[in-house]
């Protein structure tokens, strides 16, 4: 029985890894300071309420076959508001834990961001991708998978960088709902107002992801690292490869929303100032290609945006 080290395991991702991994047979680690926004607990896998750098949890984690490295803060804005603060926990935290486990040949999984890839001159993008990052948050996300990749040549240890794309999708633990608030949220919640606000321009397309898929590819980097990783630092694409603009999201929400709710109107759709004006990537073409991954880990996505949102508002699934 592999034993895994998971740090951030009560957020939003951690909350929902944790279970599956235990029901894959690994043995856990759990570690997190509950700093986050959101705090998932399972009394049946109980996390150490400590930061993931401190001396108790970096020894506990040198222990483990494998780490998954989920703890950060998050978000572009948060990052912009404290750049310095962030950067302690995302950059120098992160190096940390890997001068830790390298020394003790303890491979690392990183969960890095779509976000450093910035303005890519590339589609599609895919593992490859170089970072180019363009605020402060995919900054520390750069420097963070930069870090893994030195250390896999240092130590010689078989790291992993997880780029994650936009994760959709909720999940219940003691009855408690456990939901982050992308735009697909955000619009089901609009939907009741009548009025959905898209950002500027709107046309921005992004890839979008299922929280149950983006488990699955960590389920399988853990096997991999654990039974036979491969060498250096990888970067695996957690990205579904269905792109969708933010006004088809929108769309999509409003014509649902009317299909369950016929004697309510239509919900209207009005594009407001973009907050992130500047710093967030518009291209209308942005695309994803994640071929190599599904080869190299055998994880295909099945969840989809459209079966999620009528999901959501109770309605059957649309005929193929």
């Amino acid at each position: 029985m592999a034993r895994i080290g998971v740090t951030g395991a009560t957020g939003f991702i951690g909350g929902a890894l944790v279970p599956a991994l235990a029901a894959a047979g690994f043995s856990l680690v759990l570690v997190d300071d509950r700093s986050g926004p959101m705090v998932v607990e399972h009394p049946a896998h109980p996390a150490e309420a400590i930061r993931f750098d401190s001396p108790r949890a970096l020894e506990l984690l040198a222990g483990c076959d494998a780490v998954l490295h989920l703890a950060a803060v998050s978000g572009v804005m948060p990052c912009a508001r404290d750049p310095a603060g962030t950067r302690r926990v995302n950059v120098d935290a992160t190096r940390e834990l890997l001068e830790r486990c390298g020394a003790r040949g303890v491979p690392v999984a990183f969960a890095s961001s779509f976000a450093v890839v910035g303005k890519p001159e590339r589609l599609p993008v895919n593992g490859a991708t170089p970072a180019r990052p363009t605020h402060e948050y995919a900054r520390q996300k750069a420097e963070g998978e930069a870090l893994v990749a030195a250390a896999s040549r240092r130590f010689g240890t078989a790291n992993a960088i997880l780029r994650m794309s936009n994760v959709f999708g909720s999940y219940r633990v003691g009855g408690r709902a456990i939901a982050k608030g992308n735009v697909i949220a955000v619009f089901l919640a609009q939907a009741a107002t009548g009025v959905l606000s898209v950002n500027a321009p709107g046309t921005q397309r992004r890839d979008f992801i299922h929280l149950d898929d983006v488990v699955a590819h960590w389920v399988a980097v853990a096997d991999l690292l654990s039974r036979s990783p491969p060498p250096g630092a990888p970067t695996f694409v957690v990205g579904s490869g269905e792109a969708h603009s933010v006004l088809e999201i929108a769309a999509e929400v409003a014509r649902d929303w009317t299909e369950a709710h016929p004697h309510d109107p239509v919900p209207e759709i009005r594009i407001v100032p973009n907050p992130r004006e500047g710093v967030e990537l518009v291209d209308p073409e942005f695309a994803v290609d994640r071929r190599e991954t599904e080869e190299r880990l055998g994880v295909r996505c099945r969840r989809h945006v459209a079966e999620t949102i009528r999901g959501e508002l109770g309605l059957p699934a649309a005929p193929a």
